[in-house]
């Protein structure tokens, strides 16, 4: 996978100074959108993970790796995705289980989100900062709500980590979300402790949702 213009534009990315402080409503899902596609440290980070996607799909090739699956179709699917480039590959590896795109935006509204992705699969490194926005949102919503903001940081270290996203006004330690390079192409953006995560999400909301009834 070569996504050229995601790496093209790496170079010309500024680094945002301190954590990026978002409310909620149109103007914060902007700022989101401007942090999340031009962060020079974001963007480096997700670098990375296209470098490492595109070695363990060349090491893939030369290995024997293959050979431990027992389910010939899957199989097959992996070996056409590792000889395809382009439309053609993305289309293979979202045929795989759980690499399906995901369409639309997600969780406008704090009612209409009952569980926030806790993990979604990417067969595109284009979509990557799509997805992150995806999986923040509902933390802005449920911020918005509180009348309150969530602070998102560019992480910092070697590893998968990519944002930490800080609930300002709740006890809990910053959620941390993470982009993972596949052996055989394509990304998982997930969140640390998602039992923990979910069950956070879902008793703030509730609180949130019984003072409006």
């Amino acid at each position: 996978m070569r996504p050229i213009l995601l790496l093209t534009l790496l170079l010309a990315s500024p680094a945002f100074a301190g954590p990026m402080r978002l409310k909620g409503g149109t103007k914060s899902e902007n700022k989101l959108r401007l942090f999340v596609e031009n962060d020079a440290k974001l963007k480096a980070r997700i670098q990375d993970a296209i470098k490492r996607e595109e070695r363990f799909v060349a090491e893939a090739r030369e290995s024997d790796l293959r050979d431990a699956v027992s389910d010939a179709s899957v199989n097959d699917l992996r070996s056409d995705a590792e000889k395809t480039t382009g439309e053609k590959r993305k289309a293979l590896l979202e045929s795989m289980p759980g690499m399906k795109a995901y369409g639309g935006p997600a969780c406008a509204s704090l009612a209409a989100c009952v569980e926030p992705d806790m993990s979604i699969e990417v067969s595109n490194a284009n979509d990557v900062p799509g997805i992150l926005r995806r999986m923040i949102r509902p933390w802005m919503t449920l911020q918005q709500e509180r009348g309150s903001e969530i602070e998102v940081v560019t992480a910092e270290g070697a590893g998968d980590a990519a944002l930490t996203v800080k609930l300002k006004g709740v006890d809990a330690a910053p959620l941390t979300l993470n982009v993972s390079p596949h052996l055989i192409g394509g990304f998982s953006v997930w969140f640390d402790h998602p039992e923990a995560a979910a069950a956070l999400y879902a008793r703030e909301r509730e609180a949130v949702l019984k003072t409006v009834r």
